[in-house]
């Protein structure tokens, strides 16, 4: 199993919810659930509210009511401006006319939505959420840089060069060698001096016209050979190079005068491209290309600029290896790298891998990436090199990806088209030899409800879902083997659809109810099966939860798998339990009867998730992500305590999941309280039913 970590980050949205009226604020938060966003919640009804919720939690967004108890909107935005929070505040208006949408914006409002209009509220919160996921990359990516400026300076300080820093034709920092080499005796003396002191009088005119045209473009890098002049007024020879840099955050040029007799740079070019070259075809890495994409990135980024990745995969590879020996496979590789190379001419061209090839280029269109694509499929396939006095028949599968101005980063575009190669390599019975590019639609029309509800359909007929199991380690008894079950749809190509993606299209069409048979029926053989004494929980969702034959159903699907009651629990999240609430509690009571388990998942989420347990009677909870992200902060710690004291009280057990590091293991042994844990840290959801070594 790879081991990859989830990012709840805002899966998990925190939601702070300034209201005039409970009721209508739990109908508000059930609808954003429904539409699969928020997942916790707090309501404020006044001031009071308002400011213990600002001290105590992080949120992630606010919707605010006009007036809530003795608060307003306007004095809620004073308040979040007092304490320094930067949360986006959506306002709930009753009166929506262009006058209080201008009001409520000019407050500080990032949204103004009718209090009435749910739709519309749904789409202005994932707008926000875009919104804030951008502010957190932006804030990563300052910090990073930031640090990236720190290590340079220092680097600076060390190096032979002479470096300093220009701005508007003054000097505003430079390196002990610089301010050596002119003379000066530290570097707040050079500090303001302009740049024209450091050259020769005859050099002047020259170094004027240098100037003028860095004005028109400060991203060229520009060399100067003149005379340098120190404040001794001697002269000597130097040659000046002129790149664009940035000093403190603010964007400046920087000078660099080589140490005299050595050609230093050539070498660390020669050495960086020896570094970088591959040995046996002579083409560049799979690391350089890499930066060459993440070049293009930005150009797309800042110029609009659109480039192609090509990923090619010479077919069944290991075939040749085996017929010509390792050499001889060697000797194939050469012969398309030197065909590529003079094929693709100006583009970017490395070997990533083994047998797989890439080629970045700028394109005028998707087009044009698919001609190229093909011209190259097509050439590979003609190519027919001499391989130890054989004639070798080779072909190749391209997958093609887009660099485009909304590309998020190069390790994207370069997995896309890996993706893409994938799939073409299945083409022609397994065989290869094709093209497949990627189509942006091709990811909304595969998300789209119409196509994923065909999948469930056919899924549904064909058997064709596929079980998770993810063990529950139990902190009292080691030998109790507890899994968590999970659905999902393969797919063709790609990874598994989880039900998080079908489940919501699958309610709307009506299958959920049988689509959490299915798994109920298969997890229970699979437990039947299986060498040791197992216990199950079940997921069930809410639309099952309302057919009142489900529990007479499981009843007898258990005696016929002759699963113990003890030995299984039945799961639903806080928000279908609260959206179903008299149905949820007939059927608990009806599977209690039956010495079944019940259990509320995403417990802790929703405004008062303890008014569940009147209608419930639940025999455990676990926990709503975000709760385990929280444990590094002492107030996490501290509510996550309190709610789970409260949660034990009813004599429940308590499940912790999302465990994603051995910090947050840590904290929870620590916490007391905790029955069961979960999460990657500890086992990835497994494919088969199977006992995890201990670790």
């Amino acid at each position: 199993m790879s081991h990859h970590p989830m990012s709840y980050a805002l899966d998990n949205l925190r939601l702070l919810i300034a209201h005039d009226s409970q009721d209508e604020a739990e109908q508000l938060m059930n609808a954003l659930r429904n539409a699969g966003r928020a997942t916790r919640a707090q309501l404020a009804l006044g001031e009071d509210d308002l400011l213990r919720a600002l001290k105590g939690g992080a949120w992630e967004l606010m919707l605010c009511r006009p007036t809530f108890g003795d608060s307003s909107f306007e004095s809620a935005m004073s308040h979040l401006n007092r304490l320094g929070k930067a949360i986006p505040v959506i306002l709930l208006e009753d009166n929506f006319t262009p006058d209080t949408i201008k009001a409520g914006m000019s407050l500080g409002a990032r949204g103004v939505v009718p209090n009435d209009d749910r739709d519309l509220l749904s789409l202005m919160v994932d707008r926000v959420i875009e919104f804030l996921r951008l502010r957190k990359e932006l804030q990563h990516s300052e910090i990073v840089r930031h640090d990236a400026e720190k290590r340079l300076s220092l680097l600076m300080d060390q190096s032979r060069d002479a470096i300093a820093y220009v701005l508007d034709g003054m000097h505003i920092h430079a390196n002990d060698n610089y301010v050596e080499m002119f003379g000066y005796e530290s570097a707040d003396d050079l500090a303001g001096v302009p740049i024209m002191d450091m050259v020769s009088a005859s050099d002047h005119a020259k170094l004027k016209q240098l100037l003028r045209s860095r004005a028109q473009d400060e991203s060229q890098t520009h060399e100067l050979e003149c005379k340098g002049v120190n404040t001794e007024g001697s002269e000597f020879d130097a040659t000046f190079t002129f790149s664009a840099s940035t000093y403190d955050g603010e964007a400046c040029t920087q000078i660099v005068i080589r140490a005299s007799g050595v050609d230093e740079s050539e070498m660390a070019e020669r050495l960086q491209e020896m570094s970088q070259k591959d040995q046996v075809t002579g083409l560049f890495s799979r690391s350089w290309f890499m930066d060459r994409v993440d070049e293009s990135v930005a150009q797309a980024a800042n110029e609009g600029r659109l480039s192609t990745v090509l990923y090619l995969r010479l077919d069944d590879f290991e075939h040749h290896q085996s017929g010509l020996g390792l050499d001889g496979a060697d000797d194939i590789l050469k012969s398309v790298a030197e065909w590529l190379r003079a094929e693709v001419g100006e583009a970017h061209l490395a070997r990533v891998d083994g047998e797989d090839f890439a080629v970045l280029q700028p394109v005028a269109d998707m087009d044009e990436a698919a001609e190229l694509a093909e011209t190259l499929r097509a050439g590979i396939e003609t190519l027919m090199p001499e391989v130890t006095a054989k004639t070798v028949h080779v072909t190749a599968s391209v997958g093609v990806s887009f660099v485009r101005e909304d590309a998020r980063s190069s390790q994207e575009t370069l997995t896309t088209a890996l993706k893409c190669c994938n799939q073409a390599q299945r083409e022609n019975a397994g065989k290869g030899n094709a093209v497949k590019v990627h189509d942006p639609m091709d990811d909304v029309a595969a998300g789209s409800s119409e196509a994923v509800a065909m999948q469930v359909r056919q899924a549904l007929e064909q058997g064709a879902f596929s079980l998770r199991y993810q063990p529950l380690m139990s902190l009292e008894d080691e030998a109790e083997h507890a899994f968590e079950v999970f659905v999902n749809l393969p797919q063709k190509q790609g990874e598994a659809m989880e039900a998080s993606e079908f489940m919501s299209v699958a309610a709307d069409q009506g299958l959920v109810g049988k689509i959490d048979r299915w798994v109920v029926l298969n997890a229970m053989r699979a437990a039947a099966a299986f060498s040791e004494p197992v216990s199950l929980v079940l997921n069930l969702n809410g639309a099952s939860l309302a057919d009142a034959s489900l529990a007479d159903w499981l009843g007898k699907a258990m005696r016929a798998a002759k699963m113990d009651g003890a030995r299984v629990t039945f799961q639903f999240s806080e928000g279908d339990a609260a959206t179903y609430l008299k149905q949820t509690g007939a059927f608990a009571e009806k599977m209690k009867a039956l010495g079944c388990g019940i259990s509320i998942s995403r417990f802790g989420g929703g405004l008062d998730p303890f008014k569940l347990f009147q209608h419930i009677p639940a025999t455990m909870v676990k926990f709503e992500g975000s709760f385990t992200q929280e444990l590094s902060k002492a107030e996490g710690r501290e509510r996550l305590t309190s709610i789970i004291k409260q949660v034990k009280e009813g004599n429940r057990k308590t499940v912790v999941g999302f465990v994603e590091s051995a910090a947050q293991m840590q904290a929870l042994w620590t916490l007391g309280g905790v029955d069961y844990l979960q999460g990657y840290y500890l086992q990835a959801p497994m494919d088969k039913l199977e006992i995890p070594d201990a670790a």
